[in-house]
């Protein structure tokens, strides 16, 4: 008894057409023996016939065929003999799909969905779905040509494996999975939980994933697969308060706005070697990838738009034909993409993610981005040695550098609680103050991940850019980066943190440009010390002579002008926190009170923030810090927690290839879509930027 469905329909209608049309109504045929779910696929040459067998014979019941997870065979079997149950091997007639369609992957989301999440988001059972995900993903790279994958339920007899069976195996795939992509030097192992994650679950994994390719079938169809897994992201992972996802319209817009398409041209045209054919893009806080998987889209589509004018010579073609051919477009990101998460279920989300995608996964790593350069294994992680390769040589800046990378972007957590193992080696890590916010040493950590020239594309608190507190990164960015733009954003852009944001753009300084910097510091600060020298010289051999409280003010004013003035004023910290000025205070009202007053003044750490504010206004006199601001109301969204809306979209402008259609949120937009860039009549932000804004 047979029963077709279009090729369209084939995947979707698969468990009700199998329940009513076949199970229900093969009583009335009077018992047939087999029972054929199919479908033709018009595709190719030669129509393909897809069947799912059933032996009715052995399952008289629909319910009875769902207790042993749904057995059925490929082929129709030959003379009306018992269905033939033929494993799945690497290279033989049953091989994994390559073709599998959009809507097949939609079936499988829309099928772990009901079986897992329901309604609501579930980080346990969704990490175990990704673990899931892994060890199918070794199975496919490690399994041999001829041998079977290990992935799948194999049959004895006519019957499916038990649920522990399938379980075992897919969990030793896993154990070794986790020590070859999440944590190499890890001397413990990880595994699927089968209190959180029965083995009948893992079961159902494998029965619906295990006819699909998912990783060769990532570099033909990597939109479709990635999309499939996106799906599962959204419907199975609670973002938990650290753990925000970066929306598709920030990330386009940062990456165009960074201009790495240019970068891309640039680097290819200047390549002297495979290795430096492609720029270095790092995420130091990658979440679940997103940054670097439209990071590897818009690097792939700059060199194969640009074929004719950048593949010119035998070393470019084959790097070209190697790392970028049509089957296996974005194999150059294994080498060229780098990212770590300190948390498990980013760093397994991003891995899986950046393969279902078509790759780049061999750099994401389970690392700190705080913690010291010297702890991480990656050879282009590793610090600087050699003094003189270092854009600051050690005597200007102690800590360790590793000056790699051509751009880091990110949208790092913002004030969380380090680890006290990390925070003890903060003093020797970071020049920061220990006592600075997390934001703070992550701009640090970026400093040191950039080659000279390299690109910076941050999401940052706005606190950084306007408080006192934060005015060493402040000067540690205006010494080491050029700011290229600010881009001030509206609150509430991602769900449960009112934070307001920014976007920062800037351009790491060459040896020479921050030598400079050092050289003209130092001068206004040698004369701010030979200031503060003479004050204290001054007070030390003032307090027996002939002289006034009010002459002393006087002539400490005049030593200190013009760095201070008796207007100024800073804030006195600790337990009897005071405004203080430098004025002497009324109560004061001998030679001996005025001399001690300006001695304590001088030590003060509000008195420092006021000498090192002198020094800065006096070096942006010497170099040109105008850049562009752009406040920004609209960015194309809105979030609850319910449901997304779109909103006018001030960033940048997307348009449906199709229709032409304006779609102001791409998370909402029904077909493909590009990002418009109009320098000549600009409107939005991205416009003034790529007109204003040069990157050298």
């Amino acid at each position: 008894m047979w029963e077709f469905k279009s090729s369209d329909d084939f995947e979707v209608s698969e468990e009700g057409t199998i329940k009513h049309q076949l199970f229900g109504t093969a009583p009335l045929a009077r018992g047939p023996r087999l029972l054929v779910y199919s479908t033709i696929h018009p595709s190719g040459t030669e129509p393909t016939l897809q069947l799912r067998v059933i032996d009715h014979s052995s399952y008289p019941s629909y319910d009875s065929w769902l207790e042993d997870e749904r057995p059925s065979a490929k082929t129709f079997p030959k003379d009306y003999q018992d269905p033939d149950y033929e494993p799945f091997k690497n290279g033989g007639s049953s091989d994994l799909r390559l073709d599998c369609t959009q809507a097949d992957f939609r079936a499988a989301a829309a099928t772990f969905h009901n079986e897992f999440f329901g309604e609501h988001p579930d980080n346990v059972l969704y990490v175990s779905l990704v673990k899931c995900l892994l060890a199918k993903i070794l199975d496919e790279r490690s399994t041999k040509k001829g041998e079977r994958y290990r992935f799948q339920i194999f049959y004895r007899n006519g019957k499916p494996e038990t649920a522990t069976e399938v379980y075992k195996r897919v969990n030793d795939l896993y154990s070794t999975a986790y020590h070859r992509y999440i944590d190499p030097n890890s001397s413990t192992s990880d595994e699927i939980d089968a209190r959180e994650f029965s083995a009948e679950r893992v079961k159902t994994v494998v029965r619906v994933l295990q006819g699909m390719s998912i990783t060769r079938g990532a570099a033909l169809h990597g939109d479709v697969i990635g999309a499939f897994f996106e799906q599962i992201l959204r419907i199975g992972f609670k973002q938990d308060k650290g753990m925000y996802f970066t929306h598709d319209n920030l990330v386009s817009f940062m990456l165009q706005a960074v201009d790495l398409g240019g970068l891309t041209t640039t680097a290819w045209e200047a390549a002297t070697h495979p290795e430096n054919r492609l720029p270095y893009v790092i995420d130091p806080a990658c979440g679940s990838g997103t940054f670097l998987l439209r990071a590897m889209r818009i690097i792939s589509e700059t060199v194969k738009l640009q074929e004719d004018k950048l593949v010119t010579n035998l070393e470019a073609e084959s790097f070209f034909r190697a790392k970028m051919s049509d089957p296996m477009p974005n194999t150059w990101a294994e080498s060229f993409l780098y990212g770590f998460d300190p948390k498990f279920v980013m760093a397994i989300t991003a891995k899986v993610n950046m393969v279902l995608h078509g790759d780049g996964s061999a750099h994401i790593l389970k690392n700190d981005a705080f913690a010291p350069l010297s702890s991480y294994s990656d050879a282009r992680l590793r610090p600087v040695g050699d003094d003189s390769l270092r854009s600051i040589p050690r005597s200007r800046y102690s800590p360790d550098m590793c000056e790699s990378f051509d751009l880091v972007i990110s949208n790092p957590p913002f004030g969380i609680t380090l680890s006290t193992e990390t925070r003890n080696m903060l003093k020797r890590t970071f020049s920061l103050d220990t006592s600075a916010p997390s934001e703070a040493f992550f701009i640090e950590r970026c400093f040191q991940l950039l080659r000279p020239g390299g690109r910076l594309a941050l999401v940052i608190p706005e606190s950084l850019l306007n408080t006192a507190e934060a005015v060493d990164v402040r000067l540690l960015l205006y010494r080491t980066l050029w700011i290229k733009t600010i881009v001030s954003l509206p609150r509430n852009l991602f769900i449960d943190t009112p934070t307001l944001t920014s976007l920062l753009f800037a351009q790491k300084k060459s040896p020479e440009e921050i030598e400079h910097w050092d050289n003209a510091w130092d001068s206004v600060q040698s004369q701010i010390d030979e200031k503060i020298k003479r004050a204290k010289t001054y007070l030390a051999g003032v307090e027996n002579t002939d002289t006034t409280p009010t002459d002393v003010q006087s002539r400490v004013l005049d030593i200190l002008h013009p760095v201070v003035g008796q207007d100024s004023w800073f804030l006195k910290r600790g337990r009897n926190a005071e405004v203080r000025k430098l004025q002497l205070p009324s109560n004061v009202e001998s030679v001996k009170g005025a001399v001690e007053y300006y001695r304590k003044t001088l030590s003060l750490a509000g008195f420092n923030s006021l000498l090192r504010h002198y020094a800065f206004a006096q070096l942006t006199t010497k170099f040109d810090y105008s850049f562009p601001v752009f406040v920004v109301g609209e960015v194309g969204y809105k979030l609850s927690k319910r449901k997304e809306r779109s909103r006018p979209n001030e960033l940048c402008r997307f348009l449906g290839i199709s229709s032409e259609q304006e779609y102001p949120n791409l998370h909402l937009a029904d077909e493909q879509v590009r990002l418009v860039i109009d320098v000549n009549h600009p409107e939005r932000v991205l416009d003034y930027i790529r007109k204003t804004v040069t990157w050298d």
